[in-house]
């Protein structure tokens, strides 16, 4: 991320995890902004499980499966997101299939967002929340400013 000038983000990304927090940081990112008068996208991944095993597993029905969990992790978006209110429509709760961070960089550019909004389980050490090996690898090189929320 270069040095520039500070300015008022126009649209805020929030990564949930579905932990026990999560409904905390979608409220601060949602209050932060109404304060600012931003847009607010909150966005969960999933993991592909065709990547992820690696290989054919042929008495498991992927595609179905991969179905079922997309729309499970929709629900508890919504659940998550109807805590705060039913401000946060349905082109705002993002749940996509992927690596965290691979996914968090290409919200970013598809949605030009300009703050990222995520969580630091504060009782489990160096971002435990947000897995550190994402983190670290987003904090090399960010492409945007963060705040990181403890919890």
């Amino acid at each position: 991320m270069k040095k520039t000038k500070v300015k008022k983000p126009q649209k805020i990304l929030c990564y949930i995890d579905y932990a026990k927090y999560s409904a905390f940081i979608v409220d601060y990112a949602y209050q932060l902004s109404c304060i600012i008068d931003a847009e607010l996208f909150v966005l969960h991944t999933v993991t592909d499980i065709k990547n992820a095993a690696g290989f054919y597993v042929p008495h498991i029905n992927t595609d179905k499966l991969e179905e079922e969990v997309i729309t499970a992790a929709k629900d508890k978006m919504y659940s998550i997101c109807s805590q705060v209110g039913d401000v946060i429509d349905t082109k705002h709760r993002l749940v996509m299939r992927g690596i965290p961070i691979d996914v968090i960089y290409k919200v970013i550019k598809d949605k030009a967002i300009e703050l990222l909004i995520i969580g630091h389980e504060v009782s489990k050490g160096a971002l435990a929340g947000f897995r550190s090996d994402y983190a670290e690898k987003f904090m090399k090189n960010p492409s945007i400013p963060f705040l990181v929320l403890p919890v």
